[in-house]
């Protein structure tokens, strides 16, 4: 019980500590952000086809793994 308690508690403090500096840097990045200047359309475009492809690779990943752990429930490989 013991070990289950301690195991817990730095599992709760790593908990903490990522919500406080995760926080604290939304609150840099947004006062960044208020401080700077709209992206002009070339930019967004840009950035609207970059996340478009890396969208379209972690679902070609996660396909495959869900293939490959399918494979192993289900057929025992």
């Amino acid at each position: 019980m013991d070990t289950f308690k301690t195991i817990a508690f730095f599992v709760g403090l790593f908990a903490f500590c990522a919500w406080l500096f995760s926080r604290r840097w939304m609150d840099d990045e947004e006062r960044r952000n208020a401080s700077h200047e709209a992206p002009s359309d070339q930019q967004l475009r840009w950035h609207i086809r970059h996340l478009r492809q890396d969208i379209h690779a972690l679902v070609l990943i996660n396909m495959a793994l869900l293939a490959l752990v399918a494979g192993a429930v289900f057929f025992k490989l």
